[in-house]
């Protein structure tokens, strides 16, 4: 791998544990309501990997919530989501396969959307309203683990076999005969 290579992929492994870290995961609606006239109404709740932010204005008490209610929704929610950062991080420095990384980063998608699909109605999707995971994360890491197979150098030796073609051999095993 060239330097150039190496030095986008630790700036790519930085950005995506800035994301992982410091950027909400996930969006919960809080409370959810249809008022006619108005529409539908939702109280959002925003997920970081070390707590959860609920915004002034709403029913429910605004601020940080932290503490031992919080390790329940870590493990439902954002466990996932460690997975997947630390398995991108292992395939950047043991570029073997990609199958566990993308698992991973899809049931980190999958699990919030099952979950916020349970407690929100179809017609509050309809209507534009959003719960359910940010895949930032996801395409971050998608692009970090594409720079990293573009940047695997081949074997010298596997670059200098050539395997003969069906005609190659044909042609061989005609000149072969024919002395």
């Amino acid at each position: 791998m060239s330097s150039l290579n190496r030095l986008q992929v630790k700036l790519g492994l930085l950005m995506l544990w800035c994301v992982t870290v410091l950027t909400p995961l996930v969006i919960s609606p809080t409370s959810l309501s249809y008022q006619s006239g108005i529409g539908w109404e939702m109280e959002p709740t925003y997920f970081f990997l070390f707590g959860a932010y609920n915004p002034p204005g709403g029913t429910e008490p605004s601020g940080w919530i932290l503490g031992s209610v919080y390790a329940m929704i870590i493990v439902m929610l954002l466990l996932f989501f460690i997975i997947y950062a630390l398995q991108v991080t292992y395939y950047c420095i043991k570029p073997t396969t990609q199958r566990g990384a993308i698992v991973s980063g899809l049931l980190s998608l999958i699990i919030p959307i099952f979950v916020s699909g349970m407690s929100v109605p179809f017609e509050a999707y309809a209507s534009g309203i959003y719960a359910g995971p940010l895949p930032f994360q996801f395409i971050l890491g998608l692009v970090v683990m594409w720079m990293v197979k573009s940047g695997i150098e081949r074997p010298k030796d596997e670059l200098l076999e050539k395997k003969p073609s069906w005609w190659e051999k044909k042609q061989d095993d005609a000149v072969a005969n024919k002395q």
